[in-house]
């Protein structure tokens, strides 16, 4: 057996913090690079040998980034290397005659090819001072180096030392731009100068529909629609001229063939010698959401100041027209009474009051059920003050229900089953019926209109520990499983595009959130969905009085 001989000497100084110094820069086992191939050569000039390298000592190896005169050769094994020696120095390390040296005589690469006699090795040194390798340069005859050589050879190994500097730099803007990447809430594209996309991020995926593999390498114009890729062309040529553009209103395609309109911010990223497009669009999709939304919020406002006015006007001719009912109702009493008692009164006329008797009755409900939607609009309408206060949940969910009744009944077939011992809750009455209207209208809406006797609209009340609990269940479609988990997700919506803003379920999660409660849902497709509100009572509620108020 053919036993190796260790030459590593007796005390290698902070071995461990070299080594992650070394890793750091990633260069180990990269490809030739011309910049340092041509220090390599000048360095092998400049000192009249055959032989130079950028040594690089690994844990256990040695490996050249660059080496002239020792073609095929990559790298050796550290126990044979000259270079370990040179590494424990802070000057150069110069052997005139290897086989003459008490530490080298016999080296394997003195004994044998490449038969180094001449070594001169200058350490090259990381930023924070810890020695990686060498560049240095051998003879296969002795020699003495001269001062100007030894300068030389000092001036290049800073060059080295410039490049892996560089090198660190450009792998710690690469680390940033994909952190920017990753974490960037907008959609973030890297370019090359050709207009190709290299990087992206998920956002930038998610919001054109398609994969990393379909996007890399794509030209970035060919993503947006055919009438803005020219001004797109033109805004990238500028771009690497001008270093910085501004992309408003940038249309790309997803990949439903849908334009997805973007802001862009362009810079120009110089990376060594390559140079960068960084894209970082956002998105003008929520934004017009918001528009609308603002737009809804402001006619919402104008119809409930104009119901407000509508009830006032409303109310006090319906006021005279029910008195007047009643008292014609009255009138009709009496004279029927008084006429039964004259003799021979005609059984025609007797029919007419009965006629008469049920057109009226018909007349008063008619009016009072008007006087009750009018009523529940006014009360609905008004500006909310956010009070909490004790609320008869059965009452308000009733009150919601004749909101509800015209839609209600064609489509569903109600049921009720209230506990007629309920509790009240501290709650605010006006945000609490917002909530009960939007989970019953969402619950209406999930059913096929025109079949009431299909389908049928459950609200329970019960109470459940220290809570109130509402149920209002449908026997709809259901929620797919996927879905399920984000349907209180601001502005998600399944509805079709302006049937739903995506924000009813999001707002009334908040609300019940403030007012101390709880908002479940369970559903299973096909059988229909349940939304459950938990409501505190006692103690419970008074922790949230304060909450809703601010």
């Amino acid at each position: 057996m053919q036993i190796k001989t260790v030459m590593l000497p007796p005390g290698l100084l902070y071995e461990e913090q070299r080594l992650q110094a070394l890793h750091r820069y990633d260069i180990l086992d990269t490809l030739p690079e011309s910049e340092y191939d041509d220090l390599v050569q000048l360095a092998a000039e400049l000192c009249g040998v055959p032989i130079a390298l950028i040594s690089l000592v690994d844990r256990d190896r040695q490996w050249f980034k660059a080496s002239v005169g020792l073609p095929g050769v990559r790298e050796t094994e550290r126990c044979v290397s000259f270079c370990t020696f040179a590494i424990e120095r802070e000057q150069v390390l110069v052997v005139e005659d290897a086989s003459q040296d008490a530490r080298f005589a016999a080296n394997p690469l003195v004994a044998g090819a490449p038969h180094i006699r001449f070594y001169a090795g200058a350490p090259i040194l990381s930023e924070d001072g810890f020695v990686l390798g060498t560049l240095c340069v051998i003879d296969r005859e002795p020699r003495v180096m001269s001062e100007p050589q030894r300068r030389n050879l000092l001036a290049l190994k800073r060059q080295v030392e410039l490049l892996l500097k560089l090198r660190l730099q450009v792998k710690q803007t690469e680390a940033r731009n994909r952190q920017l990447l990753e974490s960037s809430g907008d959609a973030v594209f890297l370019l090359d100068e050709a207009g190709r996309v290299v990087e992206l991020n998920p956002v930038a995926e998610r919001l054109l529909g398609r994969g990393v593999s379909e996007l890399l390498g794509a030209s970035f114009e060919a993503l947006a629609p055919e009438n803005e890729r020219e001004p797109l062309r033109r805004s990238l040529q500028s771009l690497l001229a001008r270093g910085t553009v501004r992309l408003e209103n940038l249309g790309l395609c997803s990949a439903r063939g849908e334009r997805v309109a973007l802001d862009f911010a362009a810079s120009l990223q110089e990376v060594g010698s390559r140079r960068r497009l960084l894209l970082v669009g956002h998105d003008l999709t929520e934004r017009r959401r918001l528009e609308q939304q603002s737009i809804q919020n402001d006619r919402l406002a104008s119809v409930g100041a104009l119901a407000a006015g509508i009830a006032h006007e409303i109310n006090n001719p319906m006021a005279y027209v029910l008195s007047n009912l009643g008292y014609l109702q009255g009138w009709r009493e009496d004279l029927e009474r008084q006429l039964a008692a004259v003799p021979g009164f005609p059984a025609h006329l007797a029919d007419l009051l009965v006629e008469a008797k049920e057109v009226l009755s018909e007349s008063l409900d008619g009016c009072k059920r008007i006087r009750d939607i009018v009523r529940d609009m006014s009360f609905f309408s008004h500006a909310p003050d956010n009070a909490l206060a004790p609320v008869n949940v059965n009452a308000s969910l009733d009150f919601v229900l004749r909101m509800a009744h015209a839609e209600l009944k064609r489509t569903a077939t109600l049921e009720k089953d209230y506990d007629g011992e309920l509790p009240p809750v501290f709650a605010c009455e006006s945000r609490l019926s917002q909530v009960f209207l939007n989970l019953v209208i969402n619950a209406i809406q999930a059913m096929q209109p025109g079949s009431p006797q299909r389908h049928t609209l459950r609200v329970r009340t019960t109470r459940e520990g220290g809570f109130v609990r509402v149920d209002v269940s449908d026997s709809g479609h259901g929620i797919p499983p996927e879905v399920l988990p984000r349907i209180f997700d601001p502005f998600f919506t399944t509805k079709p595009a302006g049937s739903g803003t995506g924000l009813g379920l999001s707002i009334s999660h908040s609300l019940v959130q403030k007012m101390g409660g709880e908002l479940r849902v369970r559903s299973e497709q096909g059988v229909g969905t349940t939304f459950s509100l938990l409501l505190p009572l006692g103690e419970h509620a008074a922790e949230s009085r304060n909450v809703l108020a601010s």
